[in-house]
C-alpha cells in the first residue's frame, strides 16, 4: 500500500511537470524565429565583492597607475592611485578611472558607490577625484557611453562621475582636465 502511493505521488509530480512545459512552450513570448535559439541558461559574470575576492577583480584590470590604497566597507568600494610621474597624459588616468568603474559596476552587484582618488606620487597631495554611484540615472540610460566619453571635455561626464580636479591637476595636465 505504501509503495502505491509513492508510485502515484512520483506520477503527480511527473504531470505536474509536464503540464508546465507545456503550458511554457505554448506561450507566443516563448516562440523563437525560425534560425534562433531560447537560452536557458545563462552564465552570469558579476560576483558578490567581498574581502575574499576584492583583489582578484582588481588584479584583473590592466591600470596604468599603481594603487595605493584599497578600502572596502559594506557597498562603498574606495580606491587611491598613485599618479607616476611618467603619466603620458590625462587620459591614462581617464581611461584607469573608465577601467575601474567598468569592474566595479559592470562586474560586481553589490557595490553601490565607488570613491577614487589619484594623488601625486611624490608628495601624495590630491590631483583628482570621483564620486561614482550605481543609483544614478545615467547608469542604466547611458552605460555604453563611458568607453568612448572624453572625461577631460564633457561636462556632462564630469557631473555624472562628480570629478573634482585639484589647482595641482591643472598645473599637470593644463585644461586637459574637468573644471572644478
Amino acid at each position: 500500500m505504501k509503495s502505491a502511493w509513492s508510485a502515484l505521488a512520483a506520477a503527480a509530480c511527473c504531470a505536474g511537470a509536464a503540464a508546465l512545459l507545456i503550458a511554457v512552450l505554448l506561450q507566443p513570448e516563448a516562440m523563437q524565429p525560425e534560425g534562433r535559439h531560447l537560452a536557458v541558461f545563462r552564465q552570469d559574470r558579476s560576483v558578490h565583492l567581498d574581502s575574499n575576492n576584492l583583489v582578484d577583480l582588481l588584479a584583473s584590470a590592466n591600470f596604468g597607475q599603481k594603487i595605493r590604497r584599497v578600502h572596502w566597507t559594506g557597498s562603498v568600494l574606495s580606491v587611491d592611485f598613485m599618479l607616476r610621474h611618467d603619466a603620458a597624459a590625462a587620459e591614462d588616468v581617464f581611461a584607469d578611472l573608465k577601467e575601474l568603474i567598468a569592474q566595479s559596476f559592470g562586474h560586481t552587484t553589490n557595490v553601490r558607490r565607488l570613491l577614487v582618488r589619484f594623488a601625486d606620487e611624490g608628495d601624495g597631495r590630491l590631483l583628482l577625484a570621483a564620486d561614482v554611484r550605481r543609483s544614478d540615472p545615467w547608469m542604466e540610460e547611458h552605460w555604453d557611453g563611458l568607453k568612448d566619453a572624453d572625461l577631460g571635455r564633457d561636462p556632462v561626464w564630469r557631473e555624472r562621475l562628480r570629478l573634482t580636479a585639484t589647482g595641482r591637476w591643472k598645473e599637470r595636465f593644463g585644461r586637459a582636465g574637468p573644471e572644478s
